[in-house]
């Protein structure tokens, strides 16, 4: 088994099953942290549609703040796709292989981000075209 490889075989070896373990409450634990983030930018955003119109100044904070809520609201939502992704992997036995050149991704990059899909060398390439 390599520093990468955590893929289910039919015969996962206890190594690889307390990887599989740990990985799968990483990926849970995030889930329920954004599950919390999400409601509560979803009760602010609801607090500020609801809030009497002023002036126009206080019309232009509280469209600024909405505009920004609904933005982080929908990366949220992204992370939360990528998560459950991460998690379908898992149970296929395909996480921790790089979805672009299909080779391992190294635990240090799977810890510090758990839902990744690519390895370093492909996310950089990835992030630089245009």
């Amino acid at each position: 088994m390599t520093t990468g490889d955590i893929g289910m075989t039919n015969a996962t070896p206890p190594a690889a099953a307390g990887l599989i373990a740990e990985f799968r409450r990483r990926l849970l634990d995030a889930r329920k942290a954004l599950f919390r983030t999400i409601g509560a930018t979803d009760e602010e955003l609801a607090a500020l549609n609801a809030q009497e119109p002023g002036g126009p100044p206080e019309q232009a904070t509280a469209v600024a703040a909405a505009a920004l809520l609904s933005r982080l609201e929908g990366q949220e939502k992204h992370e939360l796709d990528d998560i459950v992704d991460a998690l379908t992997r898992l149970e296929g036995g395909a996480y921790g292989l790089c979805q672009s050149c299909g080779r391992s991704i190294p635990l240090t990059r799977l810890r510090a981000m758990p839902a990744t899909r690519y390895c370093v060398g492909c996310q950089v390439g990835r992030e630089q075209r245009p």
